[in-house]
């Protein structure tokens, strides 16, 4: 789920930092320019894990920044197709459940990856899994008991394999104005704004809530809940070294 990729790059340093230690202040830099932004098929930047080399800096004619060669390594959460990972359900729609690892919450179970017999009940806003053995219409789940009925119920555990893993690079539209673009921000499906988006398949024997499963209920660990703002921002061009680093 993390992994460490190596970059070389070049990072200023602005005049009022140079009294302080330059090791501090490139990783300051570097973290600004990374973290939580998205290197483009290669996953989500989360923090400089070290700094492998750092030539000495230059300062350059009209700004009077200290421009500094390095090469660091990075800490990527990047998830492969059929890892099996713990979060908990954010929210449900009719069209997917949300879930949420703390860091990162754009990652949908779209009905077709749900388990057989499940279906979104109205009432109750969420989706639910009904564990007959013989396979149920619509009509018939519909008139199922409630109190047979497995709720996928936000802020609970649930557990997943990654099924496909989506990019999607937003380009700029014309200027408009901005108390418009606010409220068309807001009326968005957030699944369509991510650039970074994790299908996720629950429909497997251990898979969905972890209570269906663990007798006594017990929670697994799932990422710290560290808190990344705007997942679909990208990260400035660096150059990447390799795809990852030991």
């Amino acid at each position: 789920m993390f992994n460490l990729i190596a970059i070389k790059d070049t990072v200023p340093v602005a005049p009022k930092a140079f009294g302080l230690d330059p090791a501090l202040c490139i990783q300051d830099a570097l973290n600004k320019k990374f973290s939580n932004k998205l290197i483009p098929e290669r996953g989500l930047g989360l923090s400089v894990y070290d700094i492998l080399t750092a030539e000495d800096g230059r300062v350059t004619w009209g700004n009077g920044q200290m421009f500094y060669k390095v090469s660091f390594r990075l800490m990527l959460f990047a998830p492969f197709v059929g890892e099996v990972i713990v979060g908990k359900v954010l929210a449900c729609t009719p069209e997917y459940i949300r879930i949420t690892l703390g860091f990162f919450e754009d990652i949908y179970v779209p009905q077709s990856l749900l388990p057989p017999n499940s279906m979104y009940d109205e009432n109750e806003r969420r989706f639910f899994w009904y564990s007959g053995e013989e396979p149920l219409d619509a009509k018939d789940l519909a008139n199922t008991l409630k109190s047979e009925r497995f709720y996928f119920d936000p802020g609970e555990p649930i557990r997943f394999r990654v099924d496909s893993i989506e990019w999607h690079e937003h380009e700029p539209g014309p200027p408009v104005d901005r108390t418009q673009q606010n409220e068309e921000e807001e009326e968005k499906d957030p699944k369509e704004k991510a650039g970074y988006v994790i299908l996720a398949d629950v429909s497997e024997q251990g898979l969905g809530l972890t209570n269906w499963w663990d007798e006594g209920g017990e929670e697994e660990e799932y990422a710290d809940e560290k808190e990344y703002a705007d997942e679909g921002e990208y990260a400035d061009e660096g150059e990447y070294v390799d795809e990852e680093a030991e």
